[in-house]
């Protein structure tokens, strides 16, 4: 009999009490709402000694994910927890094989995770997918930009909510493997996490292109989020900031990498910021995978994958061959393929097909084999931009 059950209770005492001290969580009113939001949200996960004892616990948030226009059921793992007492006993090893079992069984197609350990989460089938810019500047330091003829407005949540939510979805950038938002979602990451100050940026004619998501404390301004759909939005807003730089000592910025660098066009651009490993991420079911796969569709043909030592979902394991049509797609999964080949693990199938590495580099590393015509067939029908994920669970 498993030690691992899936929780009817959400946001109990005992899961409240294990998430305080693992986190070193202050279980105040606010948090203690947050938590229970998000396990709602939720599938949660337990594993309970003899006595009935909550030891270890992980929680799967399911979200909806934009992949180049496809949309993929994502699992967000979060609050990855044990008691130290139970550390050592494989319990999150059991748990994370639950998981990823339900995901599959709920064609739940991907799952996303901010690792404590790169090397800790790989055995379970995740990949190093997403970076992020790290800027951390002198407030004086920031470059300045021209003026523009916009207006921008602080305004409560309630009243940017629906704004904010509307040019996020609009965002390229958000469009390569980031959330498909929902509300329930948006109260917790923004109203429920801290005391964030809104900005509406608009055009002339009194229409919304850009947002900022920001606190100031202890002589930090801090950045959560900032949207803008035009180089004005962006302009406006970055003067914004600049504004503050009598007041505040620091500004701090971590967005999403996506090879772009935001200060190319500054006068004075910084002579420091650092590019960092972010999330990882795993794919579930390769076939539901790659039968919704948003290929360019810019060369016709057939090649084929092999996906070898997925020990913890062993279903992905074997060969598919995928044929190519001016305006279509189709998957197959063989036991054996005559067409051109190539040959990976898991966790380079998801850097590969999500763009988080080039089949140049891969193939380079010896970290996948493949013929050539399968190179071509692969790097001319993948899209464009490496993924983008600025949101944690």
């Amino acid at each position: 009999m498993t030690d691992v059950k899936k929780m009817t209770e959400f946001g109990s005492q005992e899961v409240l009490d294990l998430v305080s001290y693992a986190f070193q969580w202050e279980l105040n009113e606010t948090n203690i709402k947050r938590y229970r939001k998000l396990a709602e949200n939720s599938w949660n996960y337990g594993s309970y000694d003899g006595d009935g004892k909550l030891a270890s616990q992980i929680m799967a948030t399911i979200f909806d994910v934009n992949f180049h226009g496809t949309t993929y059921p994502m699992a967000g793992i979060g609050f990855v927890a044990s008691y130290p007492e139970y550390r050592s006993q494989g319990r999150i090893d059991r748990i994370m094989k639950q998981i990823i079992k339900d995901c599959y069984e709920q064609k739940i197609v991907l799952s996303y995770l901010a690792p404590f350990s790169f090397a800790f989460y790989r055995r379970y089938g995740y990949e190093y997918t997403v970076e992020r810019t790290v800027y951390e500047v002198d407030a004086h330091q920031w470059p300045d930009g021209k003026k523009v003829n916009g207006t921008i407005q602080r305004m409560d949540w309630e009243e940017a909510q629906p704004i904010i939510h509307e040019i996020y979805h609009q965002l390229p950038r958000h469009q390569k493997g980031g959330l498909i938002r929902q509300p329930w979602w948006e109260e917790i990451k923004f109203v429920l996490r801290r005391p964030y100050t809104f900005a509406i940026y608009r055009n002339e004619a009194g229409v919304p292109e850009g947002y900022l998501i920001y606190f100031i404390d202890g002589g930090r301004f801090d950045i959560q989020e900032w949207g803008y759909l035009t180089a004005d939005a962006y302009q406006g807003f970055n003067r914004f900031i600049v504004s503050h730089a009598d007041s505040v000592a620091q500004i701090n910025y971590r967005p999403g990498f996506d090879g772009e660098v935001l200060q190319a066009n500054a006068a004075k651009p910084l002579a420091h910021y650092q590019v960092r490993p972010d999330m990882m991420a795993r794919v579930i079911d390769v076939e539901g995978f790659l039968k919704s796969y948003p290929f360019t569709l810019k060369k016709a043909g057939g090649f084929a994958i092999e996906i070898q030592g997925d020990e913890y979902a062993p279903w992905n394991n074997g060969c598919y061959e995928m044929t190519i049509e001016t305006a279509q797609h189709q998957v197959t999964k063989t036991t054996a393929t005559k067409l051109p080949k190539a040959t990976l693990s898991i966790q380079r199938f998801v850097q590969l097909f999500m763009q988080a590495q080039s089949l140049d580099s891969l193939v380079f590393f010896q970290q996948m084999e493949t013929e050539k015509e399968a190179a071509v067939m692969i790097q001319e029908n993948l899209p464009d931009g490496k993924p983008i994920l600025e949101d944690y669970f």
